[in-house]
């Protein structure tokens, strides 16, 4: 066939539509990868993200679960006494009761004045805001039998404010009879002990208002 024979317009027209269409078959299949590989990217990216917020939400679960915790044992603490300013009328008041109630002869204390004493652990989360205060307490009761110590200890570290610790008890027989006397200290117990009270910054700011 003579060059001069072929017809180029014909081939043109009809292969001009093949090859846009092949042009942009390729640029269709260029920007679906392009656009496959950026969603890959971010479904990457949300999964990382995801996992993150999952973490931060049982971080977040489980600090509430620690501050609920330790809500409930600071009102408790603070119902006891033992989280707030020494009330040293309670005190008396108690021992006062307790010796009616037990039947004891006679209860007599000294108990001095209140310091700050070092924790026995630190923390650097708490800061200046928890200070520890002791009162050391020295108690001479009158005993008609020897179990009435315990018994009116047990009710004092029950009923007192405070946490309340005991160093040390002696007793001393007044009496050499076999059979106690029932209206009379028959044995004498002098004790040491220790009240302890805690003072948090809450505590601090409502006392300075009042």
């Amino acid at each position: 066939m003579n060059p001069s024979e072929v017809d180029w317009r014909y081939l043109l027209r009809h292969s001009l539509l093949p090859a846009v269409s092949a042009v942009v078959a390729l640029v269709i299949f260029i920007a679906s990868y392009w656009i496959h590989g950026r969603q890959d990217a971010l479904y990457a990216q949300f999964s990382i993200d995801q996992e993150a917020v999952y973490g931060d939400y049982d971080e977040l679960v489980y600090r509430r679960r620690l501050v609920d915790r330790y809500h409930r044992r600071y009102e408790q603490f603070r119902q006891t006494g033992f989280i707030g300013r020494e009330q040293r009328l309670d005190w008396i008041e108690t021992m006062r009761e307790t010796t009616a109630d037990l039947d004891l002869p006679s209860v007599s204390y000294a108990l001095e004045p209140q310091r700050e004493v070092l924790a026995p652990v630190s923390s650097e989360l708490s800061g200046e805001d928890v200070r520890i205060y002791l009162s050391r307490l020295t108690l001479d009761v009158g005993l008609i039998h020897e179990t009435d110590l315990l018994r009116f200890v047990d009710r004092i570290q029950a009923k007192a404010p405070g946490l309340i610790s005991v160093d040390r008890c002696t007793l001393t027989r007044q009496s050499q009879s076999v059979t106690p006397v029932a209206t009379e200290a028959n044995i004498m117990a002098r004790c040491s002990m220790q009240i302890y009270s805690v003072v948090t910054s809450d505590v601090s700011a409502s006392a300075e208002q009042s």
